[in-house]
């Protein structure tokens, strides 16, 4: 395995209290794999993408418990400059999902590419010109020798977001997470990021985290699916399983919810209710509150049962 994460628990110190972004998830990715992480806006997702990298808040975020091992490589235990210099960026890399954010506008797109290459050693001098260039045509950049001097406003959306690819593939990571990649994107552009990434995997075997609220991308690019909510991993399996035969009521919710060519419904369907306060979650099943199958046992925390192979869901119905 590339990534193996157990009982990973990043904590949000605020002044209300101790908020439990991610709750003791487990999950794992293979050479070559992408395995999707969705959920709705607030369930942790980018939070878990981001405690991989050990990139929290300072002074409020950190991680309360748990291992994320890359290689077998513990990561909790390594030294802030040790994941700086060995892990961040030439190990695992992460697109952000704003691309106009993750991009300096005073500075080049050359600057900008070579500068994780520089940083880790990768390449120097006209060596380095050389994998800048490299790298922005593997991502479809046109011209992209002549476009080095220019700056990120002189870039289309998807440009921008391939220039973001490139800086994160630049070191051939082992691991790279994807954390909404086609977001504002047109239909499209949307289809071209998702042909990169899968060129890119298959160029290098670089396993990938893919993280969305949006289905269809999901169904398009991953092996696995992990569904995501309220900071805990509800159920996770194959993708063509999940879709065809989802086990959990809220990702049962969640594909209800997409709307469909030819769906002749006057309302598209809907989950009730709100997420609950991560401050003060509910002991038990934290989906109950809005889940049309609950019960009195779901007052205390479901176990998670294994449906077939590589299928698991946490939740009493199944039990």
């Amino acid at each position: 395995m590339v990534l193996e994460v157990h009982n990973l628990q990043t904590h949000l110190h605020l002044k209300r209290g101790i908020l439990r972004a991610v709750d003791g998830i487990s999950l794992s990715v293979g050479e070559g794999e992408t395995l999707g992480l969705v959920g709705e806006s607030g369930s942790g997702k980018t939070l878990t993408g981001l405690s991989l990298l050990r990139l929290l808040p300072k002074g409020s975020g950190r991680i309360a418990e748990g291992s994320i091992k890359l290689d077998g490589q513990e990561l909790t235990t390594l030294s802030d400059s040790a994941m700086a210099r060995d892990i961040r960026g030439r190990r695992i890399a992460m697109i952000m999902q704003d691309p106009m954010t993750s991009l300096n506008p005073v500075f080049s797109i050359g600057d900008q590419v070579s500068n994780p290459l520089r940083n880790h050693n990768i390449a120097h001098g006209a060596t380095l010109r050389s994998k800048v260039i490299d790298v922005l045509t593997q991502v479809r950049i046109p011209s992209a020798e002549k476009r080095l001097g220019d700056y990120p406003h002189q870039f289309s959306g998807g440009q921008r977001q391939r220039i973001v690819a490139a800086m994160a593939i630049g070191c051939t990571p082992r691991l790279l997470v994807a954390d909404e990649p086609t977001t504002a994107l047109d239909v499209t552009i949307q289809v071209q990021i998702i042909a990169l990434l899968r060129q890119i995997q298959a160029d290098t075997g670089t396993g990938i985290i893919l993280i969305t609220h949006d289905l269809g991308v999901a169904a398009s690019l991953c092996h696995r699916i992990a569904v995501m909510y309220a900071g805990r991993i509800v159920e996770t399996g194959p993708v063509r399983r999940i879709y065809k035969s989802p086990a959990h009521p809220y990702t049962q919710a969640l594909l209800a919810a997409i709307p469909r060519l030819g769906d002749k419904r006057a309302r598209l369907q809907a989950i009730p209710g709100q997420p609950p306060s991560l401050i003060d979650p509910p002991t038990g099943c934290r989906f109950a509150p809005r889940c049309p199958a609950r019960m009195d046992k779901c007052a205390e925390p479901p176990p998670t049962v294994t449906l077939a192979d590589g299928h698991e869901a946490a939740c009493w119905k199944l039990a």
